[in-house]
């Protein structure tokens, strides 16, 4: 340790000329430290070059982007609904009318029966031939001409061990074993009004006009409904060699139940087939149901034939058509019953005041269901002891 210490002399500051001073340092006007505080951040030096920014500029980037949307969409439009637009005509070929047109309906197409051939191979009501074929690419509701048979020919000879009888005068051969059984067919109301009739020939009540009714989802009017029915029917019933008598063909008639049922006296009718839509004032009740005339003195010649044609068309009716089954029941206040002199049914083929039904009796492809079935129903009471 230093037994002394030797004191700094402190500097002593430079007087007179060869003082330094700061703002002695030569400056260039407008340099960094004249400038006021808030522009120091922005100061630049003189001569330096500091890069420009440039703007982003998106235009070709969403012209891009655009362009590959729209392509997206296109391709996704043509995936989607390419598929949709367009179907394959299924091969209804061997079916039954009522499978062809529940497999072509599936498929969103429109079937139509367009003719009628014997078959040697295939029974009543087989499709023998269609147009467009199966297999065939065509448009969503397109159509298809069905043709179906109507089973063999009928002979036209004698019986085995009967001697051939004499040719008739027009020189035709029979047209069938049905050729000789007449049919009425009664589509039920008309768009004329319909005024009051007497229930029965005895005048023991009279009983209000009936106009029908309109569906209670479609308002389709029902005289449309039945007449359109009754002209399907006709046809299946000519090509069966059936004799037909219409009550009706247009709307426009002004028929009442009375004159209807002296129309199928008058051709000696084996059968007349009145066809009806129901009415309830339950929404809920649907189906189908045949009514036949109660059992009195009036009915009694022709009851049990009723009874029995009315039980198998009604059974024919819900095979056909799938729907709920109400039954058979009899009726006694009904002119088109109590005036007829010939066996008489009337099918109440669906309710037009039940949105299903409604819509069902809408679909013509329905309506071929039901003619169908009535025909069936028919030909089997035609055919019976």
């Amino acid at each position: 340790m230093p037994l002394f210490r030797v004191k700094k002399k402190e500097e002593e500051p430079i007087e007179g000329e060869n003082a330094f001073h700061a703002e002695d340092v030569p400056r260039e006007g407008n340099g960094f430290f004249d400038l006021p505080p808030d522009e120091v951040a922005s100061f630049k030096a003189p001569g330096v070059v500091g890069a420009r920014r440039k703007p982003l500029d998106l235009k070709p980037a969403l012209k891009v982007f655009a362009a590959l949307f729209v392509l997206g969409a296109m391709v996704a439009g043509v995936i989607v609904l390419w598929p949709s637009a367009r179907e394959r005509v299924p091969d209804l070929l061997g079916r039954t009318l009522p499978e062809a047109l529940d497999v072509a309906r599936g498929r969103g197409l429109t079937p139509t029966v367009t003719g009628w051939e014997y078959s040697e191979k295939h029974s009543d009501g087989v499709v023998l031939a269609q147009s467009p074929g199966g297999g065939k690419l065509v448009r969503k509701k397109s159509g298809i001409a069905i043709t179906l048979s109507k089973g063999p020919r009928p002979e036209t000879g004698p019986p085995p061990g009967q001697a051939e009888p004499a040719p008739s005068g027009s020189g035709e051969a029979s047209a069938g074993p049905l050729s000789n059984r007449t049919i009425t067919i009664d589509p039920g109301h008309q768009a004329v009004p319909a005024y009051g009739e007497w229930s029965d020939p005895g005048m023991t009540r009279r009983v209000p006009g009936d106009n029908g009714i309109k569906g209670v989802i479609t308002g389709v009017e029902e005289y449309l409904v039945t007449l359109d029915t009754g002209l399907k029917l006709r046809d299946l019933l000519e090509k069966d060699g059936v004799r037909v008598v219409m009550t009706r063909e247009t709307s426009t008639i002004d028929l009442t139940n009375v004159i209807r049922a002296e129309i199928a006296n008058n051709a000696e009718s084996d059968l007349c087939v009145r066809i009806h839509c129901g009415n309830s004032s339950d929404p809920l009740t649907m189906g189908i149901e045949t009514m036949y005339p109660a059992r009195d003195r009036l009915t009694e010649a022709f009851y049990e034939k009723s009874k029995t044609a009315a039980l198998m068309i009604q059974a024919e009716l819900i095979k056909s058509c799938g729907t709920d089954d109400l039954g058979v029941l009899d009726r006694h206040d009904m002119p088109g019953f109590n005036w007829s002199k010939v066996p008489v049914v009337e099918a109440e083929i669906g309710f037009l005041t039940n949105p299903r039904d409604d819509g069902l009796l809408s679909d013509e492809q329905y309506r071929w269901k039901v003619a169908w079935g009535l025909r069936n129903g028919v030909i089997k009471y035609l055919n019976s002891p």
